[in-house]
């Protein structure tokens, strides 16, 4: 079966054929211009190599967790003959940039990634995912894709685009950008063959006009052939300037985030960010918040076996003085609501893609009861934040702080100071977050049964927030292992001539405890490791593909009766 879509009526520009017969010589002149233009537009050889020295400077120069790597993968980032030969080798400036893009995943590192400044994008209407390992369609664009003329359905399996399959495009393109987590990175890859970003692929644009895509149908085994238009933004990047100014070149001063640990972007993941959970609650789930356009959490309730169980979903840690604010409001309402009226409560954080550190560990207090000790920093320090700690000190000093600020402004400055002079020097355990690692509940915390539900996509904070509440007794985790995006992101400089950004992780997230996760030694931090579930259950299957999650639900929902159980007198 083969079915094309055309492009529907505006979208195109009609041209006469008398037109494109008497422009044929000069779209010809036009065209053999172009080419020479870009053949002399590229990066040499030469510039190409300062560029990616550059680049493994900034990762011997400020990359924190370069020795966990060594423990935890036996991997050397600083050993770069391999990559400097293929940087030789480079045909052009796109081939460069995928090499720089292995090598920075290579680190299997969430918060560390190698972008390109360009805007343009191409998709096809439709989402894909794995479950149960293979490659189904989860959500379809009826408008672009009507069912009278694409009768394929959620839960058929994409089998190829453009004559290549998902499987043989997942295994390509995972090299090109890591999120720590193996299968996190595979699903990521996935994603990408119905939405093709050139920030992170640079061979996005190399699309036509129409993909032609291959379906299994579930429901008869029949392979069936479709085609339809590629949905492009934007402008394609396929070449740097030759002579560059190395000033214009500059992407500007580095960026610290501080406060911030979040996935990056470049994911369609369903409801990654999203206030509703990705499942269907049950059929007597009464809401409380989450439908209405500003509502930050999603909340309610329901019953099981004789107990009022409570639900809240939270879908990110937002930065920003209001988005902060929003979110605790409605956390201590909800909070006060479920401590009165429930006998256990699941936390929601599958999905998450993280953000502020000082909202997480403030949320964390309205969830922890008693005292307990939150997630730490060690920072590969660069010049600027020695300075900055030294201004931060100088001016309490200044202004007549109290001795407990000044005290703790002068630890935080020496531990910096003195790793900056070492040899690849780490600090210890800092809080990004107030003067101390050790933290007092909120009034009124909640003190009941508490199960957490986690992913592959809890990333960042989201990361740090169940593995908290794991590390101090406080819940059960419930799903898949999360994302371990132990770090925060830094944006040094990459490359006078060919303009590239990079994101490298300038911190280790610390944890209280040690934790052993399969495949690695044992370790406090929060790097490739993340929270372990204590009840691993997989979201990612057909079935629950095609019930809404309705067996997932009943698990969790098993498993919260079960701990208000055990731990009700």
């Amino acid at each position: 079966m083969a079915i094309t879509l055309s492009l529907p009526p505006g979208t195109g520009h009609p041209v006469s054929q008398h037109s494109i017969k008497s422009g044929r010589f000069c779209w010809l002149a036009l065209a053999f211009f172009f080419l020479s233009l870009s053949a002399a537009a590229q990066t040499t050889a030469a510039q190409r190599r300062v560029d990616f020295e550059q680049l493994a400077g900034s990762v011997a120069k400020a990359y924190a967790p370069y020795q966990w790597k060594m423990d935890a993968f036996q991997y050397d980032a600083l050993q770069i003959q391999p990559w400097l030969a293929r940087v030789a080798a480079a045909k052009d400036d796109l081939e460069y940039y995928e090499i720089c893009m292995e090598y920075i995943a290579s680190l299997r590192d969430l918060h560390s990634g190698y972008f390109l400044q360009s805007d343009f994008a191409a998709e096809l209407p439709f989402l894909v995912d794995f479950y149960d390992d293979v490659a189904l369609i989860e959500s379809i664009n009826r408008t672009w894709l009507p069912a009278s003329q694409y009768p394929f359905q959620i839960g058929d399996e994409l089998v190829s685009v453009d004559g290549e399959t998902a499987e043989a495009w997942t295994s390509r393109v995972a090299k090109l950008q890591s999120f720590a987590n193996p299968r996190a990175t595979r699903r990521w890859a996935l994603d990408q063959i119905t939405f093709r970003v050139q920030q992170v692929i640079p061979r996005a644009h190399e699309v036509g006009v129409r993909a032609t895509v291959v379906v299994r149908r579930a429901a008869t085994g029949a392979l069936e052939t479709y085609t339809m238009p590629w949905l492009k933004s934007g402008t394609p990047l396929t070449q740097i300037g030759s002579v560059p100014t190395p000033m214009s070149a500059l992407s500007g001063p580095a960026r610290l985030s501080l406060s911030e640990r979040r996935a990056p972007a470049f994911k369609r993941l369903r409801n990654f960010g999203a206030v509703p959970p990705v499942f269907t609650l049950p059929s007597n789930f009464i809401v409380r918040l989450g439908r209405g356009a500003f509502d930050p959490i999603y909340t309610g309730t329901y019953e099981a076996a004789g107990y009022t169980i409570g639900f809240l979903r939270i879908p990110e840690f937002p930065s920003g003085a209001s988005g902060r604010a929003s979110m605790l409001r409605a956390i201590d309402s909800e909070i006060a609501y479920f401590r009165a009226n429930t006998n256990g409560l699941i936390v929601d954080v599958m999905r998450n893609p993280g953000g502020d550190v000082c909202l997480t560990n403030e949320i964390l207090t309205r969830l922890i009861y008693y005292p307990f000790r939150t997630v730490g920093d060690e920072f590969r320090p660069t010049l600027s934040m020695v300075n900055s700690a030294r201004a931060d000190y100088e001016a309490a000093l200044e202004s007549g702080a109290d001795a407990a600020t000044r005290a703790y402004l002068k630890v935080f400055f020496n531990d910096l100071d003195t790793a900056y002079k070492e040899y690849r020097g780490i600090t210890g355990p800092l809080p990004i977050c107030g003067f101390s690692l050790d933290l007092q509940p909120a009034p009124g915390a909640y003190d009941k049964s508490m199960i957490v539900l986690i992913d592959e996509f809890s990333t960042s904070s989201a990361d740090v927030f169940p593995s908290v509440l794991q590390d101090v007794g406080r819940a059960l985790m419930f799903g898949k292992q999360t994302a371990g995006g132990g770090g925060l992101s830094y944006n040094p400089d990459s490359g006078f001539y060919t303009e590239g950004n990079v994101a490298l992780s300038i911190s280790l997230g610390t944890r209280g405890k040690l934790v052993t996760a399969p495949g690695l030694p044992p370790t406090d931090f929060i790097e490739n490791v993340g929270a372990l579930p204590d009840f691993e259950v997989d979201y990612m299957t057909r079935d629950n593909l095609m019930n809404g999650g309705r067996t997932f639900v009943d698990a969790f929902t098993t498993a919260m009766i079960d701990q208000i159980r055990r731990q009700t007198p």
